[in-house]
C-alpha cells in the first residue's frame, strides 16, 4: 500500500451520510438555467396555445428539434411541463399561472432579474474574504433599472399584502401614500379594504407604469394617483396623508437610508395617522428562518449597505420619527409593523 494514504473499511463509505443532497445542491444552477432558457425561448407561452410535440414546438420556435426534446424532458422532470411526444406536451397549472407571458400572474420578468445576479454571486467567495460589497439594488434611484425585482413579483407580493391588510383591518385608511409602490400591491390591498380610500402611488416612472396597468385592470383607476419618485424629499406637504406605506425598501437601502425614508413617511403623515412598514426581517430566536438567510446573503452580494433588519431596529426609528408602535403581523417571510403619528 502506498505510504501516507489512510486505509478504511468499505462500510465507512457505505454506511455514512448519503451525499445525494449535496449533488442536487451543486446542480441547482442548471435548474435555474433550464427555467431561464425556457422563458427566453417562449416555451411556456407557445405550449399554452395548444399541446405540441417537441418537433412541432421546435418548428414554431425555430429551434433544434433534439435540443427542444431534451429541454422539454427536463421541464417535465421539474414539474413545469407534462405529457410526451405521443400525446403532446402541455404546460402544467403552475406554469400556466406564472410562466405564460401576458397573464396576470406572470413572474418571468422577476425570474430574469434574479438570474441577472449570476455574475455577482460568482464572486461570493472573494466578497466573504474581503468584505468589499457592490451592486446597486440598494440605490432608490436604480429601482427603475430593476423592474423585475421591484415590480415584477406582483403575483407573490399581492398575496402577502392582502393577507397582512386583512389581518390588520386598518379601514378606514383614508388618503394613502404608497411611498415605494413597486408593483402596486399594497396600495391595491388597502384600496380593496376601504372603498372610500384614495391612493397615491409613488415610485420610479417605469414601475408606476406597471402598477397603473394593474390598477386599471382591477377597475380602481379612478381612486389612484401616480407620482414620479423623489426619495430624497417626496413632493408632498407635511401631514397630507392618513395612511403611509413603506414596503420592501429598507432592507435594500440599509439602516441609514431606511431611517431617512421613515422620517419622510412620518413627515407627510397627519397626527393620528397610521404608518405601515412591511419588509422581510430577521426572525426572533427560535423562529424558523425559511429563506431569510439566503435573502440576507443576497443583500450582501447585491447592495452596498442592505441587510435584513431587526424589527426592533425599525420600531426604534419609528419612535425617533414621532410614531408610536401599534400592531404587528407576520405572513410568510414578511413582517408588517404599524404605528400612530403623535
Amino acid at each position: 500500500m502506498p505510504k501516507n494514504i489512510p486505509s478504511y473499511d468499505l462500510s465507512t463509505v457505505l454506511e455514512g451520510p448519503d451525499p445525494a443532497p449535496l449533488l442536487a445542491l451543486n446542480f441547482g444552477f442548471a435548474r435555474a438555467r433550464v427555467l431561464s432558457a425556457a422563458l427566453e425561448l417562449g416555451v411556456f407561452t407557445e405550449l399554452a396555445r395548444a399541446p405540441r410535440t417537441s418537433a412541432a414546438l421546435a418548428g414554431a420556435l425555430r429551434c433544434d428539434g433534439e435540443a427542444v426534446r431534451r429541454l422539454l424532458d427536463a421541464l417535465t422532470e421539474l414539474g413545469l411541463v407534462r405529457g410526451d411526444d405521443a400525446s403532446g406536451r402541455e404546460v402544467t397549472e403552475l406554469s400556466r399561472a406564472h410562466l405564460v407571458e401576458g397573464g396576470p400572474g406572470f413572474l418571468g420578468e422577476h425570474f430574469a432579474e434574479v438570474l441577472a445576479q449570476w455574475d455577482s454571486w460568482g464572486g461570493l467567495a472573494d466578497l466573504v474574504r474581503s468584505g468589499r460589497r457592490g451592486g446597486d439594488l440598494g440605490d432608490p434611484g436604480a429601482r427603475g433599472l430593476h423592474r423585475g425585482m421591484f415590480g415584477g413579483a406582483f403575483a407573490l407580493a399581492a398575496r402577502v399584502a392582502t393577507a397582512v391588510v386583512e389581518a390588520l383591518r386598518p379601514a378606514p385608511v383614508g388618503r394613502v401614500l404608497d411611498l415605494t409602490a413597486g408593483g402596486g400591491e399594497w396600495g391595491i390591498a388597502l384600496a380593496v379594504s376601504d372603498p372610500t380610500a384614495r391612493v397615491t402611488a409613488h415610485d420610479d416612472l417605469s414601475l408606476l407604469a406597471g402598477a397603473r396597468a394593474r390598477v386599471a385592470e382591477l377597475g380602481l383607476l379612478d381612486r389612484f394617483d401616480f407620482v414620479p419618485a423623489d426619495f430624497d424629499r417626496p413632493p408632498f406637504p407635511d401631514g397630507s396623508f392618513d395612511t403611509v406605506v413603506m414596503a420592501h425598501a429598507g432592507r435594500f437601502a440599509g439602516p441609514a437610508a431606511a431611517g431617512r425614508l421613515i422620517q419622510e413617511c412620518a413627515r407627510v403623515l397627519r397626527p393620528g395617522g397610521t404608518l405601515l412598514i412591511a419588509d422581510v426581517m430577521r426572525p426572533a430566536p427560535g423562529e424558523p428562518t425559511l429563506s431569510r438567510s439566503m435573502l440576507d446573503l443576497s443583500l450582501l452580494v447585491n447592495t452596498t449597505e442592505g441587510g435584513l433588519p431587526e424589527p426592533d431596529e425599525y420600531l426604534a426609528r419609528m419612535e425617533k420619527s414621532g410614531v408610536t408602535a401599534k400592531e404587528s403581523v407576520t405572513r410568510g417571510l414578511v413582517t408588517a409593523l404599524t404605528g400612530e403619528r403623535r
